[in-house]
């Protein structure tokens, strides 16, 4: 019963390391410096609350991807056996992606669980780097051999990253990740 117990703490502590050192260090900062650790604490829960409604929505989008958009598609359009096809689309959607990156991985986790190949993933990711809407400006600021040069290198090495990452991970969807 005490072995359970612990391997269950043990199970917790990997599994939510990185709240547990947050944890800590804030404890460590109170020992430390009480007012700075209240002025950090103070950033945190601001900078918390102003991400907490995108999350919710992203979260909510997640939802509404795997229940509008069927297995069948998700696997046709982005799967093992889309080709070329779902490699250009990958690319193509991640240049009109916007906002923050964190909000990305769980919609991305959430294509891959549904049948959207490792290499679609990576090149999605990869592809964000090149913001469409941002061209103009990047243009006009760095110039457009700089801007083109940037932009067709990142989505042309997005292709190659996918597929030797691809290469390196599970290829049973299904399989737990590490």
């Amino acid at each position: 019963m005490a072995g359970n117990s612990a391997q269950r703490i043990v199970a917790l502590a990997r599994a939510q390391w990185i709240p547990l050192l947050t944890l800590g260090l804030y404890a460590w900062a109170f020992l430390a410096n009480p007012a700075k650790a209240w002025q950090a604490l103070n950033i945190g829960a601001t900078t918390f609350g102003s991400v907490l409604l995108l999350i919710c929505a992203v979260f909510g989008l997640v939802g509404l991807l795997q229940v509008w958009i069927s297995r069948d598609t998700i696997v046709q359009l982005l799967g093992q056996d889309s080709g070329l096809k779902g490699l250009l689309i990958a690319a193509f959607c991640g240049t009109l992606l916007i906002g923050p990156a964190y909000i990305i991985f769980p919609l991305l986790m959430s294509l891959h669980r549904q049948g959207a190949r490792w290499a679609v993933i990576v090149i999605v990711l990869s592809a964000y780097a090149v913001k469409l809407h941002l061209i103009p400006f990047e243009m006009e600021f760095l110039g457009w051999p700089f801007s083109l040069g940037r932009s067709l290198l990142t989505v042309a090495l997005a292709i190659p990253a996918g597929l030797l990452i691809e290469a390196l991970m599970p290829k049973d969807i299904s399989s737990p990740l590490p």
